[in-house]
């Protein structure tokens, strides 16, 4: 019997630099991989991209980071959420960023972790 291997067992979790005060909360990932349907198998498409991605927080500041792709497992229509929230997710949503492009997400995160812990959002 031919074992079947999934892509995702193989693809690495996106590096961040997260500066000091950030704690993860969930962590379903957020990988190292660009939204192509062409190169990723229909089946693993909601391996990949879906809603819950990524939450950290950071208590000092009061902060919620939370990352997911919407809608979930649509990689033609689908797009990266980013977004900062004041206490947990019910709390007000104080910043919101929307790509299909990895890049510019993982650049507005890192951003981002550097304006929280220095108290300018």
């Amino acid at each position: 019997m031919r074992s079947i291997r999934f892509m995702w067992m193989d693809t690495p979790l996106q590096p961040l630099r997260i500066p000091a005060g950030w704690t993860v909360a969930h962590n379903e990932g957020l990988f190292e991989i660009d939204p192509i349907p062409d190169k990723i198998p229909d089946e693993e498409h909601i391996c990949f991209f879906r809603e819950d991605m990524l939450q950290m927080k950071n208590q000092d500041r009061n902060r919620l980071l939370d990352v997911g792709w919407y809608p979930e497992g649509d990689l033609e229509r689908g797009e990266y959420a980013l977004h900062i929230h004041e206490g947990d997710w019910c709390g007000r949503l104080l910043h919101e960023f929307r790509t299909r492009d990895r890049q510019s997400l993982v650049i507005e995160i890192e951003r981002v972790f550097i304006a929280i812990t220095e108290g300018q959002l």
